[in-house]
């Protein structure tokens, strides 16, 4: 059975020899693109993603998966930031910080590496709480069968729900994870929030598993498990649900026991992410082989055309026009107002409105939400607890329209390639939002509300000024009407009044208190929605840049490939009898080695799909 590290070798081969062709044609520009497309496939790395609610036994479950205790474990100990573990021929560890700008797990950043026992140090709340070190991730290397195909585990921290500002890393590393692992343990079914997190994560990887943890703890764990599956039901798309015992993981390995191994759950997951792991590698030869094509394509062009008028000079005329129609085609896409520029212009102009448009109708009903709360509750003492809920709401307005436009742009870069009329794959884009998407953790209230505080004596005061005038108004009545100012009536009277001034002031004190609550909350809501527009915009035009110079790449290659054919179709127009023959035995010849070539692309396609077939059927 091809392995998915063969597939990618032989890919490799092809693209090397391919390289090798486009050189020897002068064609520098295919070359060029041809070694991006080699440089993605010499990465094997598959991403999984291990996400879930803290303490639901997602490092264990990185531990029992490579049998190395690599994730710090502890009742007290949580993990603070990403860890990823990748192969390498020894054990090793490494710092990984952001560099200047901020790329995210997904671009350059700084490598720092540091010794393999302090990984606990670095990557816990113990040692890193709130992950004060400002680092992306911790990354380890370990000498895994399970990772020598290019698999990379990523252990996240807790997600706290979708709405979770400590959640924006793991939100914006989501559209980059070729497996996502949901994982919850058996103490009880699936929380709304975590259910709600899911659903929004299988809309940017469609590759999902659920894995219940700690069964071995839960004498009622079946029952969690049916009511989850009852729960997974109501995802836009089924996902296959793993039960794992860490314990009887490693009970099972101490003792080479394979019946308690199966029993623990860990084979048929690791067999699941296996599978997957040549799905992507499948995904990944592909587009490789697409891009082959689309420059063999080229190259026979030169060819195919040259070889019909030195076969037929008759036909030079036709061929010529040809290469005329076709030559104003591919003039035409390098122009500034080509239809794919068009397309890709109106398209990010429609995102971009769209995310201004969903994001502030998010916050703005966010805002109506946390006046109400307001209008029911005092300010000041309740002010931690209601901050705390309008930077998770914030957070997860953000990070729901984020999800939203992420499928979008892959979309968009589809809809751009469909102008092209080669076999060329389409760009696969990430709208880079790590920047984005913290944000609003970054941006705190420009006031802190305090409850207004009375004393004592301000207290008298009020009501001896509501008692005075109460006194004096009754009091001269009581005088006109003969009795003394000052007896049992007005006395009453007085008290009455001075404890309505205390009682209206005190009122007046909680509106002052709920008007200052009301505008530091807009004002919060303002200033994340303002900066987050902002460095939004600027991913969408980085995005456009992106998509932009790629096809122009693409529009140039073509306008060259027609320009090149056209000029040795007209040097074949102009050859005598003998130097038409001695040509179009070398033309066969190319001809030849390019038919060659493009078998073995058809073979790596072929072998993709009896692979795909045998994973299907299995």
């Amino acid at each position: 059975m091809q392995t998915p590290g063969g597939s990618r070798q032989q890919a490799l081969a092809v693209v090397g020899t391919a390289i090798g062709a486009a050189e020897a044609y002068g064609r520098e520009d295919l070359a060029a693109r041809l070694g991006s497309t080699g440089q993605r496939l010499a990465d094997p790395s598959v991403r999984v993603m291990v996400v879930g609610e803290f303490k639901q036994g997602k490092s264990s479950l990185v531990n029992a998966m490579l049998n190395a205790p690599v994730c710090p474990v502890d009742d007290d100990v949580a993990t603070s930031v990403p860890t990823l573990v990748r192969y390498a021929d020894e054990p090793r560890a490494a710092l990984i910080r952001p560099t200047q700008g901020g790329a995210g797990l997904t671009g350059t950043n700084a490598v720092e590496p540091i010794d393999f026992g302090s990984v606990p140090v670095y990557a816990s709340e113990m040692g890193n709480p709130g992950n004060e070190r400002g680092l992306l991730a911790v990354e380890i290397g370990l000498p895994r069968t399970v990772l020598r195909d290019g698999l990379v585990v990523v252990d996240t921290p807790g997600v706290g729900g979708l709405g979770s500002p400590h959640t924006a890393a793991t939100i914006a590393a989501l559209p980059t994870a070729d497996i996502l692992l949901f994982v919850s343990d058996a103490s009880q079914e699936l929380t709304r929030a975590e259910f709600d997190f899911l659903e929004t994560a299988q809309r940017v990887c469609p590759t999902c598993a659920f894995v219940l943890t700690k069964n071995d703890f839960y004498p009622d764990w079946q029952r969690i498990r049916d009511l989850n599956a009852e729960h997974l039901e109501g995802l836009p798309n089924s996902i296959p649900i793993f039960t794992a015992s860490s314990t009887l993981r490693h009970k099972a390995i101490e003792s080479n026991d394979k019946g308690l191994n199966q029993e623990s759950g860990y084979p048929q997951l690791i067999e699941f992410v296996k599978g997957t792991v040549a799905e992507v590698t499948d995904g990944v030869v592909a587009a490789a082989a697409a891009d082959l094509r689309s420059v063999v394509g080229q190259l026979r062009s030169t060819f195919d055309g040259e070889k019909q008028v030195l076969e037929d000079p008759g036909e030079a005329a036709a061929v010529l026009a040809d290469f005329e129609t076709a030559k104003e085609r591919t003039t035409s896409l390098r122009d500034q107002a080509a239809r794919w520029q068009v397309t890709l212009s109106d398209g990010v102009a429609d995102l971009t409105a769209d995310f201004d448009h969903r994001l502030r109708g998010r916050l703005r009903q966010t805002g109506i939400e946390a006046e109400a709360a307001l209008d029911e509750q005092q300010p000041g003492k309740i002010w931690d607890q209601f901050e705390q809920w309008l930077r998770r709401r914030v957070s997860h307005d953000l990070a729901q329209t984020y999800l939203e436009l992420v499928n979008r742009t892959q979309e968009l870069s589809h809809r751009v390639a469909d102008h092209f009329d080669d076999e060329q794959a389409p760009l696969a884009v990430h709208l880079d939002a790590s920047g984005v998407l913290s944000t609003a953790d970054g941006i705190d209230p420009r006031t802190r509300v305090e409850p207004l505080k009375v004393g004592a004596g301000g207290k008298a005061m009020t009501a001896m000024r509501g008692s005075y005038g109460g006194l004096l108004m009754f009091g001269m009545m009581a005088q006109m009407a003969g009795l003394a100012m000052l007896n049992p009536a007005t006395a009453a009277v007085g008290l009455l009044m001075g404890r309505k001034a205390v009682k209206d002031e005190r009122e007046r004190q909680l509106t002052l208190e709920r008007q200052q609550a009301k505008v530091t909350a807009r004002q919060f809501i303002d200033d994340a929605g303002f900066e987050v527009a902002k460095e939004m915009k600027d991913s969408l035009r980085l995005l456009h840049r992106q998509l932009r110079d790629h096809y122009q790449d693409r529009a140039e290659e073509l306008n060259r490939s027609i320009a090149t054919s056209m000029a040795a179709a007209k040097e074949a127009m102009n050859a005598n009898n003998q130097q038409r023959s001695v040509r179009l035995r070398d033309v066969n010849a190319e001809l030849g080695r390019l038919e060659q070539l493009a078998g073995r692309i058809n073979a790596l396609v072929e072998q993709g799909s009896q692979h795909r077939g045998r994973t299907s059927n299995g």
